[in-house]
């Protein structure tokens, strides 16, 4: 077998899995989709290529099965295995006015890296955030630089310094083996859990599918998420025309690069939740909302008023999407995180490493983007049994349970980790559109699934935070 057939089977398989075994059945995948072109390879033991086209195709055969419920019509879908690839990271490619986007703020990131404890763990400190960053060199005492970091890090044992990151609310974890993590508690906990968990949380009518012109374009989503995976939720259900609506803190914002990158396709508006007016609009948002989206810290909603149940109440029939780190039950139920722990804890990090240091993966990103695409699945498939059964749902997706996932679906032979590693780009070239914005021309990845009768595109060029109104059309 070809190495791309052996991935395209991977792929459909991986798909088949997602879906369910009843949908496979009715619909095999490879019915509908179609894989074309050469799969890129990257320096890694992960079939992340195989990962990427695995989740977004899973969203897009929901698509169109929910399309097809609601006007009769079939559509075949395809997807090239280059802009899979490049998916995993778009914002990498994304320029504005001809010019590339940093991908971190040298002035106010933290020096990220796997640094070793007293006991030879390797500690993953994340301060992405002014705040976050001020925690964690508060908490170490010493300066933002490599060199102070890994001095004021080796003087602490793996088990200690994870635990007072957890007390201080500061994202940070040491790199664990694959087998390490499933014996953890909340490893163990996530792998009874499937990758896309849609629970039904009340009761409520059916809602039949509908449709206008494009698959989605009877449908709101009011996106609370922040940073990348909850955004990216958001931002696919307006690949096919769902009116989406972005509120962002205006103390809060997320970095320029990304906000440029997830707001494709949204209106941005501010609102501040610890006023009560603030909340009394979100709650009045999702009334009218059919997808609520979120990736706070576990129970940062709920203490608001704005958890899965309150939603439920609010609008009976809402799909409510919450996006975490390592899940919200367990022993780490209530840790927040951040892209590379998921890929640290799970142990991604470890086997991509070696027995040397560990390194996350050549795109450095892997489940903010996969994350969002699975969860963009979940939601799918939430309104398909709505329209079904009734019912108001919660889908929940991991960072650490997409790692997990990854991992799941084996591994490639002939990878060197003693390999330097150059440029992951280097060899990557996607199709990119150009749109005109408020933050003038840029050229960014289009949406990866194509369809044979409604084009997958964005209506609205990214919004900057804060432009619109916080209301529905």
């Amino acid at each position: 077998m070809r190495e791309t057939d052996s991935q395209t089977h991977d792929t459909y398989r991986a798909i088949a899995a997602l879906l369910g075994s009843d949908w496979a059945r009715q619909d095999a995948p490879e019915h509908r989709l179609r894989l074309h072109g050469i799969c890129p390879a990257f320096d890694s033991p992960h079939k992340l290529t195989v990962a990427a086209a695995s989740a977004i195709g899973a969203y897009a055969l929901s698509v169109e099965r929910w399309h097809h419920m609601a006007t009769g019509v079939r559509q075949t879908v395809a997807i090239d295995w280059m802009q899979a690839a490049c998916s995993l990271n778009p914002g990498h490619f994304q320029t504005q006015s001809g010019f590339a986007l940093p991908a971190l703020s040298l002035l106010t990131e933290l020096k990220a890296d796997f640094y070793q404890t007293a006991d030879e763990r390797w500690f993953f400190p994340i301060g992405s955030y002014p705040h976050l960053r001020d925690g964690v060199l508060e908490l170490l005492d010493c300066a933002n630089t490599t060199a102070a970091l890994a001095k004021a890090i080796s003087r602490w044992k793996g088990d200690d310094l994870e635990e007072a990151f957890a007390e201080r609310k500061l994202p940070g974890i040491y790199a664990r083996s694959q087998d390490e993590w499933l014996s953890h508690p909340q490893g163990k906990r996530l792998a009874k859990l499937p990758a896309v968990e849609v629970i039904k949380v009340d009761d409520s009518e059916p809602e039949p599918a509908q449709a206008n012109v494009r698959p989605l374009d009877r449908l709101r989503v009011l996106d609370l998420g922040h940073v990348i995976a909850g955004p990216v939720v958001a931002r696919s259900l307006a690949e096919h025309g769902a009116e989406v609506l972005r509120i962002t803190s205006p103390a809060m914002q997320d970095p320029f690069r990304q906000t440029v990158d997830t707001n494709i396709g949204k209106r941005s508006a501010f609102l501040d939740f610890d006023t009560q007016q603030g909340l009394q609009t979100v709650r009045d948002l999702i009334s009218g909302a059919d997808v609520v989206v979120q990736s706070w810290r576990p129970c940062s909603m709920s203490k608001r008023g704005l958890g899965p149940q309150d939603a439920a109440s609010i609008r009976p029939g809402i799909i409510y999407v919450s996006v975490s780190a390592f899940g919200d039950e367990g022993p780490w139920g209530k840790r927040g995180g951040f892209e590379q722990l998921g890929q640290a804890v799970s142990g991604v990090s470890v086997r991509e490493g070696g027995q040397g240091k560990p390194r996350v993966v050549p795109p450095y990103l892997l489940n903010d983007y996969l994350t969002g695409y699975l969860g963009a699945t979940g939601v799918m498939q939430a309104l398909i049994r709505r329209a079904q059964d009734g019912g108001s749902y919660h889908v929940k997706v991991s960072l650490a349970r997409t790692s997990m996932w990854v991992q799941e679906l084996g591994l490639l032979s002939g990878f060197d980790p003693m390999h330097p590693r150059g440029d992951f780009a280097k060899a990557l070239n996607p199709v990119l559109e150009t749109r005109a914005s408020a933050y003038g021309i840029l050229q960014q990845l289009p949406p990866v699934a194509q369809f044979s009768r409604t084009r997958a595109q964005w209506s609205l060029p990214p919004a900057p935070n804060g432009a619109h109104a916080a209301a529905w059309q």
